[in-house]
């Protein structure tokens, strides 16, 4: 049984928990920086793992807290394209059935998940939802406004009415020409982005995982603009929009790829440390990090 030192608010070691790691990674990932957002968008292509790293993300939290975690995702894409298990995870670990798959095939579903949140019984470790340019399928960008909108006020009636934390994060695809990047920047304080890394120096096939678009320590500490403004806050005049893939990268750079089965951490690559988010004061919690197998043991709702 190997036990680990995690902090449930470091979204970055939430994502890379279920790798195996180089003896250079696992040296650096006490240098991971601790960023204080709830609520978070992962963005990257198809071929970088992004709903691998999605399900380690929810299976993470679950295991950190002992309560359950809610994955939201599309049953025809999770069934074309299996995430790979977190590495060495045996089946008969108890924080598998801690993970609870809910399928939803488009953006009325969600908003009707959305805004029944804050009927949601009992404290749930984290929320997941799962490449949402396959859930909103419209052009119409009123309703990838309104349904970011409603999810993240009902996430925020969640957290008010049961006085817990309960991380946020939704996926989505860099290859999305129709969702320019503004309109997430509203909603998410923290942007996570997946992109190919440059080979060399790293080995064809790599992705590299870090920040993008940094906000500000400010941005971070405000709350999000869907307790501020609901719905209509998005009517304010929009930035300049960008495509996702255009975010410039900060901070560490987790490189990572896939082998057979399983997700490898080949290194974390640091800026200079003028460039480095300033980690903040972490609650260490231990926990049991035993690996599992996944989708039979899961809870499909």
């Amino acid at each position: 049984m190997t036990q680990h030192t995690a902090t449930i608010g470091n979204p970055m070691l939430a994502l890379v928990s279920g790798m195996a790691q180089t003896p250079s990674a696992a040296a650096a990932m006490g240098r991971l920086p601790h960023l204080p957002a709830c609520d978070l968008l992962l963005f990257g292509p198809a071929a970088s793992h992004r709903s691998s790293l999605a399900l380690h993300f929810a299976l993470h939290h679950a295991a950190c807290t002992r309560l359950p975690a809610l994955f939201l995702c599309r049953q025809e894409g999770l069934e074309q394209a299996v995430p790979l298990l977190p590495h060495m995870w045996d089946e008969d670990d108890p924080a598998l059935h801690l993970l609870h798959f809910k399928y939803i095939s488009s953006h009325l579903d969600l908003q009707r998940f959305a805004a029944c949140l804050h009927l949601l019984r009992g404290a749930h470790a984290a929320i997941v939802v799962e490449d949402l340019s396959a859930v909103v399928r419209t052009d119409d960008r009123s309703s990838l406004v309104r349904t970011l909108a409603l999810l993240l006020e009902g996430v925020q009636a969640y957290r008010s009415s049961r006085g817990c934390c309960c991380p946020l994060m939704v996926t989505d695809s860099s290859e999305e020409p129709r969702r320019p990047r503004y309109i997430y920047d509203r909603w998410f304080p923290l942007t996570l982005a997946l992109t190919p890394a440059a080979s060399p120096p790293a080995p064809s096939g790599c992705f590299c995982l870090a920040v993008a678009a940094p906000p500000s320590s400010s941005s971070l500490l405000q709350p999000s603009r869907a307790a501020a403004g609901g719905p209509d806050a998005a009517d304010a005049p929009p930035a300049p929009p960008s495509p996702l893939p255009a975010a410039p990268r900060v901070g560490p750079c987790c490189v990572y790829r896939a082998a057979g089965s399983h997700l490898v951490l080949e290194a974390v690559v640091e800026l200079p440390a003028g460039q480095q988010p300033q980690p903040q004061p972490q609650q260490p919690l231990v926990y049991d990090n035993r690996q599992e197998g996944l989708l039979a043991a899961g809870r499909y709702r």
